[in-house]
């Protein structure tokens, strides 16, 4: 279907910085600014939650934060851990709309969320965030009754370079037997950094734009073949089976649609169970915009329906297309 109006209009008065990066704090302060803009504007006003607690764990060569949001009910509760997005060189736990969004999943879905502060490219190439990602998880794992978290009810999920992360994840702790994870969820994930199954029919990237995914790729990877590596690329991975159930939402007018399409494809022959929603007329950062967007809403609906599902029973593989009114 063609893009949705109401998009068109928002775009034309949205100016993106550079993706050039000459410095990187000025990079993320322009970034900051836009998006917490963006977000003043364009999103709902954001929940209240029971409590907020910024920890600092250690990791290989340094430490992280985490933002821990705890819901107003008593626990235990399912954890969810979220890795934010932003081309692996740009996001922040601290940014307003990712605050924003772990709030409304924590009381939304009544779940602990554990926001992750993984380190960044240029400074940080592959594979500190994989890296980084992955001690969070066994942080979380191995903290279960300080967070007032339930063990077997360990999501994790996470939006654009933070769903390549989350997926980069799963696979390692299946190859290392690492902490079992309940249930991922990937929204707009970007699992092909060779960008062969990235480049949608759509050529203009609306918002997410094709000289900003070269510009990625140089910065992320130390070496163009890093590329190749399962963890920076999970729909190259050999073997996808053993993997926990996915979810994955993308969106029809995005550039990385075409490796969320391949990927849930190679996840459901190797029998992972799958649920495939992708938002027709919708771009990379619909999500964002809940007070004007009903897909946006929807959006947020099916990711909090998605985490409160993991003491559901399991359902068939699906799929589905959600359009915007």
């Amino acid at each position: 279907m063609p893009i949705d109006p109401l998009l068109e209009n928002i775009l034309s008065a949205i100016t993106l910085p550079s993706p050039k990066i000459t410095d990187a704090a000025a990079f993320r302060d322009m970034e900051r600014q836009t998006l917490s803009t963006l977000a003043a504007q364009l999103a709902e006003p954001y929940p209240e939650v029971h409590s907020r607690e910024l920890v600092e764990i250690a990791v290989e060569g340094g430490t992280i934060e985490l933002l821990i949001y705890k819901p107003f009910s008593p626990g235990p509760h399912p954890a969810y851990l979220y890795f934010f997005g932003g081309g692996f060189r740009g996001g922040s736990i601290h940014y307003d709309y990712i605050d924003g969004m772990c709030r409304e999943r924590c009381v939304g879905a009544d779940a602990v969320v554990i926001s992750v502060g993984y380190r960044l490219a240029p400074e940080h190439k592959f594979p500190t965030a994989v890296n980084d990602a992955y001690a969070a998880l066994q942080w979380v794992a191995e903290h279960s009754s300080e967070l007032g978290t339930r063990p077997g009810q360990l999501i994790i999920g996470g939006a654009s370079a933070g769903g390549n992360l989350a997926a980069g994840v799963a696979l390692r702790s299946r190859d290392q037997n690492g902490p079992a994870i309940a249930l991922q969820i990937l929204e707009v994930p970007a699992l092909d950094l060779t960008w062969k199954t990235n480049l949608s029919a759509y050529r203009k990237g609306y918002v997410l734009e094709e000289a900003e995914i070269v510009e990625i790729g140089k910065d992320y990877l130390a070496d163009p073949d890093d590329a190749l590596n399962p963890y920076a690329s999970p729909l190259l991975a050999s073997d996808l089976s053993g993997l926990p159930p996915v979810v994955i939402l993308a969106s029809e007018y995005d550039l990385v649609r075409g490796s969320a399409d391949a990927y849930a494809r190679r996840l459901s022959q190797s029998g992972v169970h799958v649920t495939y929603l992708v938002a027709e007329g919708q771009i990379h950062a619909s999500a964002l915009m809940t007070a004007v967007l009903e897909a946006a809403r929807t959006w947020r609906d099916d990711v909090i329906r998605a985490i409160k599902s993991v003491s559901e029973p399991v359902a068939q593989s699906s799929t589905g297309h959600r359009t915007s009114h």
